[in-house]
């Protein structure tokens, strides 16, 4: 088999973490687009007038008054525009939930694959690779979804479905208890943004551990003693 002389050998390291660094860019954007889309669905149901919304079980009369009080056309238009409208919202939530959680495991594998070839070519860089992978090591646990993987009532994930964002909200707006609300935000807004914060900071490490590598910055070899 073709041996490959040190140099030789640096630079297919090189040339492969090229490949790695492309994925790793691509599959960044990808889990970084699946939570803004999270967030904006939040911000759809939670806070835009229009986005249909299960209404309790409890409250058919109150929506009796308010469909007898609304003019005909409105309430017309609004009942054609709440299917649309909510499979759309439904789908997108759907797709950027599965999307975040793959793209994240596929991101930190791929970090993975960068401080490997690090440590082999010997390029340099090494800190800020390893503390790129470890970072997303922290993203993937909050991207996965624990309250229905292992159903778990105390621990959850950071990504949602349409019908899981519904009915929490629907239970915020009929306890106002303070407690459920600080829970509420923090589940469906504090997570999403801690995912979106980790994000650059594995950006920000890994530029910095491929600046080291472009400078040549290595461990130099310690000739051996005769």
């Amino acid at each position: 088999m073709e041996q490959l002389t040190a140099p030789a050998a640096e630079a297919e390291c090189r040339s492969a973490f090229a490949t790695v660094r492309l994925a790793k860019n691509c599959l960044w954007w990808l889990v970084l687009l699946a939570v803004v889309v999270q967030l904006g669905g939040f911000v759809l149901v939670r806070f835009v007038d229009g986005i249909p919304e299960p209404l309790p079980q409890a409250a058919p009369a109150a929506e009796a008054v308010r469909a007898q009080t609304q003019p005909a056309g409105a309430a017309s238009a609004r009942s054609q525009d709440v299917g649309p409208w909510r499979r759309a919202l439904s789908w997108g939530l759907g797709a950027s939930k599965f999307t975040g959680l793959a793209g994240g495991t596929l991101l930190t594998l791929t970090l993975l694959l960068a401080v490997k070839l690090s440590l082999v070519g010997r390029t340099g860089g090494i800190a800020g690779f390893m503390g790129a992978f470890f970072t997303a090591l922290v993203m993937w646990v909050f991207l996965v979804p624990w309250q229905q993987v292992a159903n778990f009532s105390f621990a959850c994930g950071a990504l949602f479905n349409l019908g899981e964002l519904e009915g929490r909200t629907n239970e915020l707006l009929s306890s106002g208890s303070v407690l459920f609300a600080a829970v509420y935000y923090l589940r469906f807004v504090a997570y999403p943004l801690l995912v979106v914060g980790l994000l650059l900071v594995i950006q920000a490490r890994f530029a910095r551990g491929h600046r080291r590598m472009s400078l040549g910055v290595a461990q130099p070899e310690v000739p051996e003693k005769m």
